[in-house]
């Protein structure tokens, strides 16, 4: 087992540029918002544009650079060897790939130092939350990881632009600055199913929408598609 670093020195790498590079730094915040902050390797690897032999390569870099200024014992997996993500994350094969979780000390110095990554909008509550109002009502959002997930996101905004795939509202060209950059994402596949084995695509599975979209996509179940929730757009329009 490798020596198990404590939140504390979690800390002080996080926050060490020389150590945490952007891309070690997404990797945590991709696993994070998964829930119970696990997914399968090459989930992460595909959010962050890359192959999960280019990741582990990334992994054993970035675990190497710890070990220059940290007591570190690797966990051996052959002479010269090194299970190098034993440091980072809890990982086995569930039957079909192998999935990592983050281990509980990094998660811990993520949301101390901020770095999670994880900021979802008022109306994109993690998965499964219940969310009491003021007047008393509660009301359930669903929202899959990948919608929250800051890469995914980056990769499907980048792509489709920060314009309402639905309604083509452009925050910024009414809020100006303020709304550079700013939209939802929404997942095309209904979350119930999205099965052990699906692999997000950002670009392809994900579209911007802005906040009043989003919710009316959520309206009711099944969840309408975007097209169908243009033509109520355009018939509402033309009465």
């Amino acid at each position: 087992m490798a020596t198990e670093l404590t939140p504390k020195q979690w800390v002080e790498i996080l926050q060490n540029s020389e150590l945490t590079k952007e891309f070690d730094l997404a990797m945590f915040q991709s696993l994070y918002t998964f829930e119970d902050h696990k997914a399968y390797a090459s989930q992460v690897g595909l959010i962050l544009g890359t192959h999960h032999g280019s990741l582990n390569f990334e992994v054993g870099r970035y675990a190497k650079r710890i070990a220059e200024h940290y007591d570190i014992n690797f966990t051996a997996r052959s002479e010269k060897k090194y299970k190098f993500w034993d440091l980072f994350f809890k990982g086995w094969e569930d039957g079909i790939k192998f999935v990592w979780q983050l281990r509980p000390e990094l998660v811990e110095a993520l949301e101390v130092t901020g770095l999670t990554g994880d900021q979802p909008f008022p109306n994109e509550l993690p998965t499964d939350t219940t969310y009491p109002l003021l007047e008393g009502i509660k009301r359930t959002i669903t929202v899959n990881s990948y919608e929250r997930n800051p890469k995914a996101r980056e990769l499907c905004v980048k792509h489709w632009k920060a314009i309402c795939a639905v309604c083509e509202f452009d925050f910024e060209k009414t809020y100006g600055e303020l709304g550079n950059g700013f939209i939802h994402v929404h997942h095309l596949i209904p979350v119930a199913q999205v099965g052990k084995t699906y692999q997000v695509d950002p670009i392809n599975d994900l579209r911007p929408v802005c906040p009043n979209c989003h919710s009316m996509l959520h309206r009711q179940e099944p969840l309408l598609t975007i097209d169908e929730l243009k033509n109520i757009i355009d018939q509402t329009a033309n009465r």
